[in-house]
C-alpha cells in the first residue's frame, strides 16, 4: 500500500511538472453537488488521442513480438524451434554481448535470413571500468556494417551498474552519438529494471538521446505467488514517458518452479503470463514490443541451489497460455521501418479514472488540468472529497467523440 501510494504521488509530481493549462471555452451550468450512495458512480479508465511522432521502427498500431532463446539448450538455442513450438513468428530475437567482444556476425545474418529483426543487449565489459569510452567506436561500426533495423538495449539496469548517475548519463549520451553517427540503422534503447523504476529517472539521458524506452520484469516465485502487482511499477514507467516514447518490455520472465523452494506453480504462471499479454495490449497502447526470455537458470548457469525455470518450451500447461496469449493478431511477428517519423494519433492513458453517473461521464478536475489542458466547468460534482465535472459536454463542445465500452470499463475521447 505505502508503495502504491509513493507511485501515485510521484505521477502527480511528474504530470504537475509537464502541464500548461490552455482553458477551452465552456459554459458553467450547475453549482457543485453532492453524489450520494443512490447516484452508484463507476469508475471507468480515460484515454485520450494526441498527437505522437512515431519512433524508429515503431509500429503504429500493435505490438511485436520478441524473444530470448540463446540460453535454453533445450531447444537448441533456436527461434525457429521456439516460433514452432509457440505457434507464432516472433519479430524480435534477442541476443546478450560485453562491449569489447567479438561483434555476432554470424548471428545478425542467421536473424536476417530468418526475418528476425536482431535485439542486441549491450552490457559493460567489467565492473571495474564500465564507461570504458574506447571501445564505443569500433562497435558502433560494428553495427553500422549492416544496414537493416537493429534494436540495441545500452548498458540496462543502471542502478546495478553504479550509482554515479552523472556519468552513466555522460556514457550514454557519448555512446548515443557514436551510434547516430556510425550505425543510424539501430534504435537506441534505454532500459531499467521494474524493481527500481520510482528511482530511475535520475539516469534517464533525455528524450533525444534515445528511441525507445524500456522495462525488464522478473517474476519470481515466493512461497506463495509473486508479490506485489508488477503493474504498480508498470504503470509508473508508463505515465512517464508514454507521451514521448514507444515503450517496450524487453525482457519478461514468469517463474513456474523454484529450485530455491522447491515448488512448482505451473497454473500460477500460465495464468499470469496469460494476464499480463492480455492487459498489455488491451489497455497500454504504447507499450509496442515484449520479449520474453525462454530461460532456465539451473540448466543455463549449472545453478541447483535458489534457481528458477523461467522457460515456457518446458511446461506443457505454461506453454499452451502463451500459445493463447500470442494468438491475438494485435500481436505482431514482423518489423516494419514505413511510418517511422510520421505524426499519428496515439492514444494516451489517464493515471486519473473518469466515473459514469447515470449516462454521464465525469472526469476530475486533474484531469481536465494534465491531460486535457483545459479546465473543469460543467456540471461539477463532488466525488470522493475530490472535484469532478461533465465530460459529455466538454467533448460535445470540444467536438470530439466518447466512446465508451462498458464491458472493459473504459472511455476514449477521440476525435469524430
Amino acid at each position: 500500500m505505502v508503495k502504491q501510494m509513493t507511485v501515485i504521488i510521484l505521477i502527480i509530481l511528474i504530470l504537475t511538472a509537464c502541464g500548461n493549462s490552455n482553458a477551452t471555452t465552456q459554459t458553467k451550468t450547475s453549482e457543485a453537488q453532492t453524489v450520494f450512495v443512490s447516484d452508484q458512480p463507476q469508475p471507468y479508465s480515460l484515454y485520450y488521442e494526441s498527437n505522437i511522432q512515431l519512433g524508429l521502427y515503431e509500429p503504429e498500431i500493435g505490438c511485436y513480438l520478441g524473444s530470448y532463446v540463446l540460453s535454453n539448450k533445450q531447444i537448441n538455442f533456436e527461434m525457429k524451434t521456439f516460433d514452432e513450438m509457440t505457434k507464432k513468428d516472433h519479430a524480435v530475437s534477442m541476443y546478450n554481448l560485453k562491449a569489447g567482444n567479438a561483434f555476432p556476425s554470424t548471428w545478425v545474418v542467421n536473424c536476417i535470413a530468418e526475418m528476425k529483426t536482431p535485439y542486441i543487449v549491450l552490457k559493460p565489459q567489467n565492473d571495474y571500468n564500465p564507461f570504458d569510452r574506447k571501445v564505443i567506436d569500433s562497435i558502433a561500426e560494428s553495427f553500422g556494417e549492416f544496414y537493416v533495423p537493429i534494436f540495441v538495449e545500452f548498458f540496462p539496469s543502471p542502478a546495478s551498474i553504479t550509482q554515479d548517475d552523472e556519468a552513466y548519463v555522460s556514457f550514454f549520451r557519448y555512446a548515443r552519438k557514436a551510434f547516430s553517427e556510425k550505425a543510424s540503422n539501430v534504435a537506441f534503447v534505454w532500459s531499467v529494471d521494474a524493481a527500481d523504476v520510482t528511482d530511475c529517472e535520475r539516469f534517464y539521458p533525455g528524450d533525444e538521446w534515445t528511441d525507445w524506452v524500456s522495462l525488464r520484469i522478473w517474476e519470481t516465485l515466493g512461497a506463495d505467488d509473486y508479490g506485489e502487482d508488477i503493474f504498480s511499477d508498470i504503470d509508473y514507467f508508463y505515465y512517464s514517458y508514454q507521451k514521448t516514447h514507444p515503450i517496450m518490455i524487453s525482457g519478461l520472465a514468469v517463474s513456474h518452479y523454484s529450485n530455491g523452494n522447491h515448488i512448482y506453480r505451473n497454473q500460477l504462471a500460465a495464468d499470469e503470463i496469460a494476464r499480463i499479454y492480455s492487459t498489455v495490449i488491451n489497455d497500454y497502447p504504447r507499450i509496442k514490443l515484449i520479449t520474453y526470455l525462454d530461460y532456465n537458470e539451473q540448466i543455463a548457469t549449472e545453478k541447483n541451489k535458489d534457481s528458477n525455470s523461467f522457460s515456457i518450451t518446458d511446461n506443457d500447461i505454461v506453454l499452451e497460455a502463451y500459445r493463447k496469449a500470442i494468438a491475438d493478431k494485435r500481436f505482431l511477428s514482423a518489423t516494419s521501418a514505413g511510418a517511422t517519423g510520421q505524426e499519428t494519433k496515439q492514444l494516451i492513458r489517464s493515471p486519473f479514472e473518469v466515473y459514469k453517473i447515470g449516462s454521464i461521464l465525469y472526469a476530475s478536475d486533474m484531469s481536465f488540468q494534465y491531460d486535457l489542458k483545459t479546465r473543469g466547468l460543467i456540471g461539477k460534482r463532488e466525488i470522493n472529497g475530490q472535484q469532478y465535472f461533465d465530460m459529455n459536454s466538454y467533448a460535445k463542445n470540444s467536438k470530439l467523440k466518447l466512446n465508451v465500452d462498458a464491458d472493459t470499463r473504459k472511455v476514449s475521447l477521440v476525435s469524430k
